[in-house]
Formats: structure tokens, C-alpha cells, sequence
């Protein structure tokens, strides 16, 4: 019986996905031309090469946000039950996490990572 659910669900899912390229298919209008096939579909011709480096500051940045929003992941949940925790050590073990995360943007603020000149 509860593997019966599961198949409705995976029959829906598998269902709605067909169905989505089925109809993406039958209704996507097909004009292909010269000017589809350039670099880029805005009227300017391209010059130059469409590779261009990026600074490795923008991943260092990127990662830091990332860094940061996981850590948001895991407290909010952690803050919502907070009231119904019960003792001392669910708060020293949120201050061990946020204290190994405050390390490491020290660290990175004491490269000099987060200087954007």
C-alpha cells in the first residue's frame, strides 16, 4: 500500500514531464536563419572572442556567499526549535558553528580576499 502512493507520484512526475516536451515540441516555433546560428541574437555583430578571464576574485566572492547561505541553511531551522531544546549545549554547539565560520572569514579577510581593488 505504500509503495502504491509513491508509483501515483512517479506516474505524475513521469507524466507531466512527457507531456511538457510532447507539448514544447508540437507548439516551439522552428525559423532557423543565419542569424540564429551567430554568437549572439541581439543585432550587433560579435568582435573579438566571446572567452574572456574572470578575476578569481568573483569565485573567491561566490564561494564566501555560498559559505554563508548554507549557513543560514542550518540555523534557521536550529533558531525555530530553539525554544524546545533543553539544556545548555544546543546553544555552545551553535556558537562552536558560528565561531569556525567567524574564523574562517578572518582568514580570508586577513588575505586581503575581500578588497575588491
Amino acid at each position: 500500500m505504500a509503495y502504491g502512493t509513491l508509483l501515483v507520484f512517479i506516474g505524475f512526475a513521469v507524466v507531466f514531464v512527457v507531456g511538457g516536451v510532447v507539448v514544447n515540441y508540437l507548439l516551439m516555433p522552428y525559423k532557423p536563419s543565419v542569424a540564429k546560428y551567430t554568437t549572439y541574437e541581439c543585432g550587433i555583430d560579435p568582435i573579438g572572442n566571446a572567452q574572456i578571464r574572470y578575476s578569481m576574485r568573483f569565485y573567491v566572492f561566490a564561494l564566501m556567499y555560498v559559505v554563508f547561505a548554507v549557513e543560514a541553511v542550518f540555523l534557521l531551522p536550529w533558531a525555530v526549535v530553539y525554544r524546545r531544546m533543553t539544556g545548555l549545549m544546543p546553544l555552545i554547539e551553535v556558537l562552536i558553528f558560528i565561531f569556525i565560520l567567524v574564523l574562517g572569514l578572518a582568514f580570508a579577510w586577513k588575505k586581503g580576499e575581500l578588497k575588491w581593488d
